[in-house]
């Protein structure tokens, strides 16, 4: 047994730096100029703790004394105080990068505030249009009225209000002519035309009935033009009328 751990002390293999291995190989003056690999330069160091006083031999510390005095006399003196940081490792570096990701993160959590309430909007507006502009009205209310018989008069005016919905029964006098067959033509001031209403037939009592939702409409003054449909030639222009939503 004890045969055999001698046998397996033998083996181990010894360092490969030692005194002479550096002496032969000039490690010393390899490592002072730079030309010694990394793993070569490690293990030279390591060896040199283990046996500083290999250093006192070389007396390492009056070469370098003197190669300082040297350089000073050159005009050439080495700072052998800490190296500064690169610039990007400054502090004013660090709060500068902070203070920019803070305003980062508020413009982020702004836009994600206008975002929701864009979406919001978005939302609502797609809802008003699924269901349509309209408003259940609340009330009803019969509106008789006769149209001019020329153009630009202006003297008959329907007036709906958007902000009282209500359902309003409106009866057009026609009796006045003898056709039977009109059609309606309805266009918004300075804009153009919002509504045409083909094959009108009149009553027993000569009026058109037509029945409108006071939101139907926007806001604005409507030019209404009543045509006469006769059954052969041309349509007839027969009344006209002011509607104004407000």
């Amino acid at each position: 047994m004890n045969a055999q751990l001698i046998s397996q002390e033998n083996s181990q293999p010894e360092p490969r730096v030692d005194r002479k291995f550096i002496e032969e190989h000039r490690l010393v003056e390899r490592y002072l100029e730079g030309r010694l690999p990394y793993k070569g330069a490690r293990e030279l160091e390591q060896w040199c703790g283990a046996h500083p006083e290999y250093l006192d031999e070389l007396k390492l510390s009056e070469r370098a004394q003197a190669s300082l005095q040297l350089l000073e006399a050159a005009g050439r003196s080495q700072d052998l105080g800490e190296p500064k940081p690169p610039w990007w490792k400054s502090v004013y570096v660090l709060l500068g990068l902070g203070a920019a990701a803070l305003l980062s993160l508020l413009a982020c959590w702004v836009l994600l505030v206008k975002f929701t309430t864009l979406r919001g909007e978005l939302d609502d507006t797609r809802t008003l249009m699924a269901r349509g502009s309209l408003v259940q009205p609340a009330t009803s209310s019969v509106i008789r009225v006769t149209p001019d018989r020329a153009p630009n008069l202006d003297r008959e005016r329907i007036v709906v209000n958007r902000s009282a919905p209500q359902l309003m029964d409106l009866h057009v006098d026609l009796g006045y002519t003898p056709l039977m067959q009109f059609r309606l033509f309805v266009d918004k001031e300075e804009q153009g035309r919002a509504l045409v209403l083909n094959d009108l037939l009149k009553d027993s009592n000569g009026e058109l009935r037509m029945t409108l939702n006071s939101t139907g409409l926007a806001a604005g003054i409507y030019k209404v033009r009543i045509e006469g449909l006769p059954f052969r030639g041309d349509p007839l222009p027969l009344g006209w009328l002011i509607l104004e939503v407000r």
